[in-house]
């Protein structure tokens, strides 16, 4: 029996989607305190704004949705886990859908582009969020850490309710 050997480019790619998939799992199962696990301690978290070149976008010249360093980020997952959490109590029901991912290394850093669509539905309404992601990724403690995480949205705004609540 003869075995194929899986080039350098796949195995990437595979580890990547591996950590992406679950990224997406632990959002949509609400397991923020995992999700934030999955992240280094200098980490960033981005939502630019919809009239710019979101891949070239940078927070400190252009006002973004969202533009999280790790301690905004932990604030946020202690927002949301709290009642007094208005917009997402009880909290929405989401699906992180990922694909397309590519995946290429650069010195230390992992560089991926993968198309999303993340779904939310509550109050009988449901909204579908559109993009694609821009991660960096770097290997810590063992294991596939994510540095960067930028989520360029494909809207011309963010309708009906002009907000993002859940983490995309």
């Amino acid at each position: 029996m003869q075995t194929a050997a899986i080039s350098e480019t796949t195995l990437l790619r595979l580890q990547v989607e591996d950590l992406l998939f679950q990224e997406a799992d632990l959002l949509d199962q609400w397991r923020l305190d995992e999700w934030l696990a999955l992240y280094t301690e200098d980490a960033h978290y981005y939502v630019p704004p919809s009239d710019v070149d979101g891949d070239t976008a940078d927070p400190d010249t252009a006002l973004f949705y969202i533009a999280d360093d790790h301690v905004r980020m932990r604030e946020r997952v202690i927002r949301l886990k709290k009642v007094g959490a208005h917009s997402e109590h009880p909290r929405s029901k989401v699906r992180h859908i990922v694909s397309n991912v590519r995946a290429h290394r650069e010195g230390d850093v992992i560089h991926a582009r993968s198309s999303f669509i993340v779904y939310r539905s509550k109050d009988i309404t449901s909204d579908a969020f559109v993009g694609h992601y821009l991660h960096e990724i770097v290997e810590a403690e063992g294991a596939l850490k994510i540095a960067r995480k930028t989520c360029v949205l494909d809207m011309e705004a963010l309708r009906p309710h002009a907000r993002i609540s859940i983490i995309l």
